[in-house]
Parts: structure tokens; C-alpha cells; sequence
């Protein structure tokens, strides 16, 4: 008998997910993978079920106003941007009035980012440390010009890379 019950249940839950995931939009489906290639890992069988939709497509909404970039640690050149497509020492971007940047260091040096030249002065703060990070919203239209500069920090490992260390440069564009 308790073995019937517990079929049965598995049965009604399953179909319950199954009739949620039919339910959704197509819109949603969309917004979750977006929200996935953010950094939110789900796992196949979470995605399939539906279970996370809800919750990815309201971070959705937020992540259309933020465009993340990463520093990477590489071998050739000892760090790199990313924004999940490509990476390279410099990185292009254009953004809509108002939106945020986010930038996370995920390289082994600690970063300072810099402000070369823009229409208002953005508040830059003190070094990124690894796993650590900035956010900036550009409010005015114009041409931003960033670089970073690897800050010396005690304590830090000493990697070894080819090459000289890349200069890494970001324009960002507000229109």
C-alpha cells in the first residue's frame, strides 16, 4: 500500500511540473537562458522541470540593465577581460543610458580600475581583490575610457605566465 502512495505522489507531482512548464511563455524560457550565461549554473534536470523559471526571469529584468564584464586569469599575458563571448585585453562595449556596468576580478592580482577620460567622473574605489568587484551606472551619454592597474598586494601568490602582462583597456560607449 505505502508503495502505491509513493508512486502515486511522484506521479501527481510530476505531472504538476509538466503541466507548469507548458504553462510558461516562451518569453521565460528565453529569459532563464540569458540569466544562465550571468553565471546562475542550473543543472539539466533543475532547467527541465521549471522549477527555477520564476526567479531567473525576474532576475532577468534587472540583468537587461546590467552587462557584466569579467578580469580573467590567462596564461599568455597574465589577465584578460571577458564578457562571456570574448575575451581579450580590449573590450568594447556600448550601453544605453542608465545602465550598469558590473565588473567582477577573477584573476589571482588584485585590480584598480581608472578612469582615462568620459563626460563625468565615475567613482572608481579602491582595489578589486579576487572574487570581488565594482558595479558602475553611466547616467550621461558619451565615451568612457578605463584601464586597470595590478595592485602589489602582501601575501599574494606569484604566478607564473608567458609573456609580458596585458595592459587591459575598456571603452565604453553611451548613447
Amino acid at each position: 500500500m505505502r508503495l502505491i502512495l509513493v508512486t502515486l505522489t511522484g506521479f501527481l507531482v510530476g505531472s504538476a511540473m509538466a503541466a507548469g512548464v507548458a504553462l510558461i511563455p516562451l518569453t521565460t524560457s528565453a529569459a532563464r537562458l540569458t540569466a544562465s550565461t550571468h553565471g546562475n549554473h542550473m543543472s539539466a534536470a533543475v532547467m527541465s522541470t521549471g522549477m527555477t523559471m520564476r526567479p531567473a526571469a525576474r532576475s532577468t529584468t534587472a540583468s537587461a540593465q546590467t552587462v557584466g564584464l569579467t578580469i580573467q586569469h590567462v596564461q599568455r599575458g597574465c589577465h584578460v577581460w571577458s564578457n562571456g563571448k570574448t575575451t581579450g585585453a580590449m573590450m568594447r562595449l556600448h550601453l544605453k543610458q542608465g545602465q550598469t556596468l558590473s565588473i567582477m576580478d577573477m584573476d589571482v592580482d588584485a585590480h584598480k580600475m581608472m578612469q582615462f577620460a568620459g563626460p563625468t567622473h565615475m567613482q572608481m574605489g579602491g582595489p578589486m581583490m579576487t572574487t570581488h568587484g565594482m558595479k558602475m551606472t553611466f547616467t550621461k551619454s558619451g565615451v568612457y575610457r578605463f584601464g586597470t592597474r595590478t595592485v602589489e598586494m602582501a601575501g599574494m601568490t606569484d604566478v607564473k605566465t608567458i609573456g609580458p602582462d596585458n595592459k587591459l583597456r575598456l571603452v565604453v560607449t553611451v548613447a
